[in-house]
């Protein structure tokens, strides 16, 4: 897993039916991501978990791996959202986004990264 700060305006959760999420140099499709939610943090707060598929998480590994003790741009629809340093390698295809946003702001953007919305979290019998 790997944890990074969000810079999130007003803009960033308008809802736009357009939408391009980019990390670094690489593009991901609303179908490589499997899930993305909503977290509410203990100080108030929200973050974005994202969870990407096979070929997403390898992707997002290699760029980390590649990439380690610089800087990164994490996009949406061509606005910069974060542009953290990558302390390590990012495996298992989890990408957790911290910031400065309640956490109706960061469902919102959770579901215009990802297109839909979060999985449930318990399956039914």
């Amino acid at each position: 897993m790997f944890v990074v700060a969000l810079f999130a305006s007003s803009s960033a959760v308008a809802s736009d039916p357009v939408r391009r999420f980019q990390v670094g140099t690489e593009n991901f499709s609303e179908s490589e991501i499997v899930d993305a939610r909503a977290l509410p943090e203990l100080g108030g707060g929200a973050a974005i978990m994202l969870t990407l598929d096979k070929a997403g998480a390898n992707r997002l590994a290699a760029l980390t791996k590649v990439t380690l003790e610089g800087t990164v741009s994490i996009m949406l629809d061509d606005v910069e959202l974060a542009r953290p340093v990558v302390r390590e390698e990012i495996k298992g295809g989890v990408l957790v986004i911290t910031g400065a946003f309640t956490l109706t702001e960061a469902a919102a953007l959770a579901k215009k990264i990802s297109g839909k919305d979060p999985l449930p979290t318990e399956l039914e019998e």
